[in-house]
């Protein structure tokens, strides 16, 4: 089972960047961009640990209310840009890492990490 997190953040999302960030201060992934937009990131053993969907704009007000409730809506306001980021199960890491792209992601765009409840 993956661990899916969501970040939604207010400004327009830059994937590679951040990710050439968290290479920059050590994160020792490879990441591949296919066809249509998904990044993965891989561990030094070749695993796939992350995928990172293509940021979507959610311009419908009350959506993110309705996906994710209230508390977590009232964070972000709407158009927002949703990023769904999944770690693979029970590889070393894959979760740190994850949340370490989703958290730096809405720290240089603004926004909240959503991961099975509200956080952030």
């Amino acid at each position: 089972m993956t661990c899916d997190i969501v970040a939604l953040v207010r400004n327009q999302p830059d994937v590679r960047t951040v990710i050439d960030g968290m290479l920059a201060f050590g994160e020792d992934v490879r990441m591949n961009e296919l066809d249509g937009g998904v990044t993965q990131l891989y561990d030094t053993d070749g695993r796939l640990i992350v995928s990172i969907e293509v940021p979507v704009l959610v311009h419908v007000p009350g959506e993110v209310e309705r996906l994710l409730g209230h508390e977590l809506a009232g964070r972000v306001g709407s158009p927002v840009w949703w990023v769904d980021v999944r770690a693979a199960a029970d590889l070393p890491d894959a979760d740190r890492i994850a949340r370490r792209f989703a958290d730096d992601l809405v720290h240089w765009r603004g926004g909240t990490v959503w991961a099975g409840e509200a956080q952030s």
